[in-house]
């Protein structure tokens, strides 16, 4: 039988332990804005003959390049283990006991924004109740986690830099749609706790397909013999223009060099979900964007980023936008990618002006977006129509009166019987902290979800009760 690792997290109990998954033979394992384009001649150091430095390979270059945007990512979360009882007949019979217990995961990231935005794994992070990142400075930040995808194994991670430090480093998105077998690549990430860690390979494939586990498939991987291990999950597969072109996610365990990323285009086509304004901050911008991406040379992606969309009366209409503008700047910052564009989206909160300059046939405009605020319905009206779930906000004195493990989400105060939630397993007393890819904070983020929902959707939902974490689904109506 096929038996496949994912590389992310270096799962640890207080006894050891690495967690594997039982279902199917899947192990879980667990970035200065750079330039569009490195030199790929020598840097001109001289040499003990006077020339070029020939130790100053084009590795050695992206590495230097791309190693302060890498970074490592521990979470703690909550685990079953089997400890002894103290009790030599009864462990000897049966087993032990069954003990929660935290368990340490290690993975890797990059960061893609100066911001502080970070992509990973979805598994490097998931049910974690405490995620901690770490620079190559050494320095240890906080993290945030705004969103993920189980589908294509991705979630996107907020930190603040510190005040005085200046913006991160961040890391330059390529292309996925053009590789060649055979192209170099390099892995940089956090192989057993060894951080910065750089390996290098070829493309060995494109367009891989694996089966994940019951009802999960992962499709368009790039496969490399990029010598990849846990504790690699999330890090960045980049090619020798420095570029970032996959995240690293997966070997297979009864083979040698073979090893999967997910390809940066997937990657960069679920940005705008992970980070929708309307969701983070429930700013209502009326408008979305699109990037249209150019290959202008192997060593540069020429981006334009348009208007997708605007909303009929919202805030970007009434400043006079229209669906195919432009967008070149906002505020003061010009805008390169996406990526720019969703962070200073993602940045407003309702009663803020956004300043845009964008180009239509050919004139630049600039228009001034009054924010408002994705008000959601009334409190618990989907919540309980939808799910049957009368909940509410957890708050420091909830926390505590309840001594719940989580300082946020929505504390479940009843479940309707014959519910959607009542069949899906819920009950009183859990919190409900992630609906979807999203996590939920409060209970205006779940209502400012389900007021999207127009049928009847399966909805996956992250749960605590008591000290454990755990996943379901409910089907929403």
């Amino acid at each position: 039988m096929t038996r496949m690792i994912w590389r992310g997290a270096v799962a640890g109990t207080l006894v050891g332990l690495m967690i594997v998954w039982m279902g199917g033979g899947w192990q879980l394992h667990g970035a200065a804005t750079m330039p569009a384009a490195l030199p790929v001649t020598p840097m001109g150091e001289a040499g003990e003959a006077g020339g070029a430095n020939l130790r100053v390979t084009n590795e050695v270059r992206v590495y230097q390049m791309t190693k302060d945007a890498v970074v490592n990512i521990s979470s703690t979360r909550v685990v079953n283990a089997r400890v002894s009882s103290g009790d030599e007949v009864f462990d000897r019979f049966f087993g032990g006991q069954i003990r929660q217990v935290p368990a340490q995961s290690l993975g890797s990231g990059f960061v893609i924004h100066p911001a502080g935005y970070i992509v990973t794994n979805e598994h490097v992070v998931d049910q974690a109740s405490d995620v901690q990142v770490t620079l190559s400075s050494g320095e240890k930040l906080e993290a945030q986690v705004l969103a993920t995808d189980s589908e294509h194994d991705l979630a996107v991670l907020k930190v603040e830099p510190k005040k005085g430090g200046g913006p991160l480093p961040a890391i330059t998105l390529g292309a996925s749609d053009d590789l060649m077998i055979g192209e170099p690549v390099y892995a940089i990430g956090n192989p057993f706790g060894y951080a910065g860690t750089m390996t290098r390979g070829i493309v060995s494939a494109v367009n891989r397909t694996l089966e994940a586990g019951p009802n999960k498939t992962y499709k368009g991987l790039i496969q490399t013999d990029a010598s990849i291990n846990p504790g690699n999950s999330g890090g960045p597969l980049i090619n020798a223009y420095g570029q970032v072109v996959g995240v690293n996610t997966a070997i297979r365990a009864d083979a040698h060099g073979i090893g999967f990323a997910i390809s940066v285009s997937n990657m960069r086509d679920l940005l705008p979900a992970f980070l929708n304004p309307g969701v983070i901050n429930r700013a209502q911008v009326g408008f979305t964007v699109e990037e249209k991406r150019v290959m202008q040379s192997p060593a540069t992606v020429g981006a334009r980023v348009l208007v997708k969309s605007v909303e009929s009366n919202g805030p970007a209409a009434k400043a006079g936008m229209v669906a195919g503008d432009q967008i070149v700047a906002v505020g003061t910052t010009a805008i390169g990618d996406e990526i720019d564009a969703l962070v200073a989206m993602a940045s407003v909160k309702p009663g803020d002006s956004l300043a845009v300059t964008v180009l239509r046939d050919g004139k630049k405009m600039a228009m001034s977006v009054s924010v408002g605020k994705a008000a959601p319905p009334p409190a618990e009206q989907y919540l309980l129509t939808k799910m049957g779930v009368e909940g509410v906000t957890v708050t420091p004195l909830i926390a505590k009166k309840n001594e719940l493990a989580i300082t946020r989400g929505i504390w479940i105060k009843s479940v309707k019987p014959n519910s959607p939630a009542s069949a899906a397993g819920l009950k009183e007393g859990d919190v409900l902290y992630q609906m979807g890819r999203y996590y939920v904070n409060t209970v205006e983020d779940a209502e400012t979800l389900l007021k999207t929902v127009k049928q009847e959707v399966d909805v996956q939902v992250g749960i605590v009760r008591g000290n454990a974490r755990g996943r379901g689904v409910v089907r929403v109506k």
